[in-house]
């Protein structure tokens, strides 16, 4: 679906395949106004031109050429929010409450209701041929959630043929279906230049040799790896980094996910081998009890993401994960980060370990128009981001595309009879689905069939289908 949304754009150039582009798409512009958050600076009463799948301008006075439908939003107006750490296929399933603390992961994955209430269920909706329902599922709720990015999505390659496009469609893929790399034809297969692994110590020597030769030549630029999940005084989980230094992955490109067992130590040796933290406060505190030591990774200067690892123990998207962390925040003595720090954790800092901040994370010219607004009473443009609930959202785009938001914002950019309606904390919100209709070249299944399918698969093992946001009461 993303490299169509870059087709429908430049078709408007080359002439070509017009007939099968939405007609609102062969406008080729629009201009937003609104508080543009970029997210380094904030510029009230700004516009952010979009022109094809990409941003042209953005500031206080862009020259917005004639002709060109200028939108005034009301809103905050930020980069599409990256969430580089997920489980994309187990976000449709009901949240988990083992009410106990775990040493590490490897004992929670070993309880018995871990089996009967996450790993049967969902094999057993992926046995009914419903495995790219539950990623349409999750990209929409990533999405509802202010994402535009996301890891963790279901590995298309291990899918059979008529499996393999499941990515191809709404949110970027980072590791499966970006669009952010052209297809090479002479090498069919994955062209991403992220890599994501959950158990990284189990990679065979000829998976290691061609990781590390890759992040050497540069066709691999991007390496996230689980570590040392577990309490800060278990020592397996800190064993994990000393065996993974070992097998010498200490290097630029690669990032850690928890590194909730980790000390001012390995910091230390974090920052000078250049390898970021992804941090994923609810997760850890609802499995650990306890979370990272961002306080000392902050101190050594790292590169922090955050991240809602799954919605069984985390949150539900990266505005709940973000509203987490600022409570968590404002709970510590001094606080750990500034209300900007949180807000680049979510856009140009993982832009930056994805190596990706030449075309993500911010709102800069010649940057893919991925951005999401949010209506907000806040006069802060950070708070309003920290502390919006999702009925807040008005428009998610994706590489100038939009995918998600208010009706009367959607239908300005897209036409009404392409929508799909559905409702979100009590508030009407629309879906679009055309771009990826035509990318995977066949109908993907309407909004309502998709939860439907779901949540029948899901009562016949007695779970149902797991709510797509959480809602203020």
């Amino acid at each position: 679906m993303i490299a169509h949304r870059q087709n429908v754009w430049f078709a408007v150039v080359t002439l070509a395949v017009v007939t099968c582009l939405p007609s609102w798409a062969q406008s080729n512009q629009v201009a937003l106004r609104g508080t543009l958050v970029t997210p380094t600076e904030v510029i009230a009463d700004g516009t952010i031109l979009i022109s094809g799948d990409r941003i042209a301008a953005v500031g206080k006075d862009v020259a917005v050429p004639a002709g060109v439908k200028v939108i005034e939003t009301g809103g905050f107006i930020y980069p599409g929010l990256i969430d580089l750490h997920d489980h994309l296929t187990w976000n449709f399933l009901p949240r988990w409450k083992p009410n106990r603390e775990f040493n590490n992961r490897y004992e929670w994955q070993a309880v018995p209701e871990y089996k009967i209430v996450l790993t049967t269920p969902e094999g057993k909706v992926f046995d009914a041929g419903l495995a790219c329902d539950t990623e349409q599922y999750a990209e929409v709720k990533a999405i509802v959630g202010g994402a535009t990015s996301v890891v963790g999505s279901l590995n298309q390659w291990k899918q059979p043929p008529d499996k393999q496009k499941c990515d191809e469609g709404l949110a970027r893929n980072l590791d499966f279906y970006s669009g952010l790399y052209p297809a090479d034809p002479a090498k069919p297969g994955n062209v991403e230049k992220l890599r994501n692994e959950v158990f990284p110590l189990e990679l065979s020597e000829t998976d290691v040799t061609s990781i590390k030769k890759g992040l050497t030549d540069g066709t691999l630029t991007a390496f996230i790896v689980h570590l040392s999940e577990g309490k800060p005084t278990d020592a397996a989980a800190n064993r994990e980094f000393k065996m993974f230094k070992a097998r010498g992955f200490l290097r630029p490109g690669i990032s850690i996910v928890h590194g909730v067992a980790l000390h001012d130590l390995e910091f230390k040796q974090m920052k000078d081998a250049q390898v970021g933290l992804i941090w994923s406060p609810r997760s850890n505190i609802a499995l650990y009890g306890d979370t990272t030591d961002v306080r000392a990774a902050r101190q050594n200067s790292l590169t922090m993401a955050i991240a809602p690892d799954w919605s069984p123990t985390g949150s539900n998207g990266m505005l709940q994960e973000l509203k987490y962390a600022a409570t968590w925040n404002a709970g510590q003595s001094p606080p750990v980060f500034t209300d900007a720090e949180l807000v680049q954790m979510a856009t140009v800092n993982p832009a930056q370990l994805a190596h990706l901040d030449s075309m993500i994370g911010s709102l800069a010219p010649n940057h893919k128009g991925d951005l999401l607004i949010v209506r907000s009473k806040e006069s802060d443009a950070y708070r309003a981001l920290l502390h919006a609930n999702p009925a807040d959202v008005q428009l998610v785009m994706v590489g100038g595309m939009p995918i998600y938001g208010d009706p009367e914002l959607v239908e300005r950019l897209a036409p009404a009879s392409e929508l799909e309606s559905l409702h979100v904390c009590g508030v009407p919100k629309v879906l679009d689905f055309q771009s990826e209709k035509i990318l995977q070249g066949t109908n993907p299944k309407p909004w309502k069939q998709t939860t439907e399918g779901l949540n029948h698969a899901l009562n016949e093992w007695g779970e149902s289908l797991a709510q797509l946001t959480d809602c203020p009461d």
